[in-house]
């Protein structure tokens, strides 16, 4: 089966041709700057769709299927994006309406963790796991829970939403409309937000500055990070605390749920033992050590696939 796969984002929006055994033929991208508004996201993407399309070598009558991840919260029912954290003004947006009228083929959809974890069902190192879990750890941290080998959805398809449980009652406000949300700790755009800010009211000198470009305003994670591994104070004082963070969330995600392997998505795949090492160190505060010592915690195996993927899964998994 020929599919198109739609992976939105909250800062860029990945479109990729290619099948349910997850070979990939074509790939195109934008960034979510460039769409003003809603209105203007689905033509984006047909221009996006017709990229990938001429890199695989085949026209739109030969897509089956379209498969669209994309973030939470959402209604796999509606077909509709209620109101994503990172992806401001998009509230109740029809999404498979509207790409079903740009395309005219089928649309399935699922929540970008929940495509995720079914990428790594589908293709990953660890789909015969009998408990899988997968967190994004990119703009936002979503989760998607394997059990047993089906997906769990949740009676309102928000299972999983696991950026979005509480780390601290007293914690800040988080665009959910919760507060100190596990997401406002761990997720790359809150974390360079609130550092941007700290460093500019209280005039930090900071490597981060440097790897920025000398522009507070360009400060990503990554530039935390690639400061953090040149040995800036700062810098490393503000990663032990993403990783105690980062560990505290997934200590209680292993206490709820006892599963076999918890996969990392971006974050993760980018730095590797830098975040892994640490967070392990720190579980054992968190978690007891059974479950802690059958648990599997390691960065996804699919890498930088794992967009595409997902998107594929989603169309296998609804096929």
């Amino acid at each position: 089966m020929n599919i198109l796969g739609i992976d939105i984002g909250g800062t860029k929006t990945s479109v990729c041709v290619g099948n349910t055994d997850g070979d990939v033929r074509g790939h195109s991208r934008f960034d979510m700057l460039d769409v003003p508004s809603v209105d203007d996201y689905m033509p984006r993407v047909v221009q996006a769709a017709q990229l990938a399309l001429d890199q695989a070598g085949l026209s739109m009558g030969a897509i089956e299927r379209i498969g669209i991840s994309a973030p939470g919260p959402l209604s796999v029912a509606r077909g509709i994006i209620m109101q994503p954290a990172n992806n401001p003004g998009w509230v109740d947006v029809p999404i498979v309406a509207l790409a079903e009228a740009a395309f005219d083929r089928p649309v399935v959809m699922n929540n970008d963790a929940n495509a995720g974890a079914l990428a790594e069902k589908y293709f990953g190192r660890h789909r015969d796991a009998a408990v899988l879990v997968f967190l994004t750890n990119s703009t936002g941290m979503g989760g998607g829970i394997i059990n047993n080998g089906e997906l769990v959805q949740g009676v309102t398809d928000m299972a999983g939403e696991l950026g979005h449980y509480c780390l601290d009652a007293e914690g800040p406000d988080c665009p959910c409309g919760l507060h100190g949300c596990f997401e406002l700790y761990v997720g790359g755009r809150a974390v360079a937000e609130r550092l941007k800010a700290r460093i500019r009211d209280e005039r930090i000198e900071t490597a981060m500055i440097d790897h920025a470009g000398g522009d507070i305003d360009k400060i990503t994670l990554q530039t935390v990070t690639a400061a953090a591994r040149a040995g800036d104070t700062f810098a490393l004082s503000e990663w032990e605390a993403y990783t105690e963070h980062m560990a505290h969330g997934i200590g209680n995600i292993i206490q709820m749920l006892n599963p076999a392997v918890i996969l990392l998505g971006t974050v993760a795949v980018n730095e590797g033992e830098f975040l892994l090492g640490p967070v392990r160190e720190k579980l054992a505060r968190y978690t007891w050590k059974w479950p802690r010592e059958a648990c599997v915690v390691e960065a996804s195996s699919l890498g930088a696939r794992i967009g595409d993927l997902a998107t594929l899964a989603v169309a296998r998994h609804t096929a």
